[in-house]
């Protein structure tokens, strides 16, 4: 199956691109897409928790599993004051 991942910020920056295709085994949940983004996007961003998901638009959580044409939001979690 193939979803589409949106980068925002620092991951944009990190990938070269605020856009990627990925094709994953039918059933992949998040969590098994952020280990395979993280093989080719050096952050710790995608493994550390720092990271907000939306699939479709809606919250995801690592065990949300996702479908063919899904599309990922990827927002890196941004302190300040």
């Amino acid at each position: 199956m193939e979803v589409t991942v949106k980068l925002f910020a620092h991951l944009r920056n990190m990938a070269g691109t605020d856009q990627l295709r990925v094709d994953l085994d039918q059933g992949a949940t998040v969590a098994e897409l952020l280990d395979h983004l993280s093989k080719t996007i050096d952050s710790p961003a995608l493994t550390d928790n720092s990271t907000s998901v939306m699939v479709d638009h809606e919250n995801a959580v690592p065990e949300t599993t996702l479908k063919d044409g899904d599309e990922v939001l990827l927002l890196p979690i941004i302190g300040g004051g």
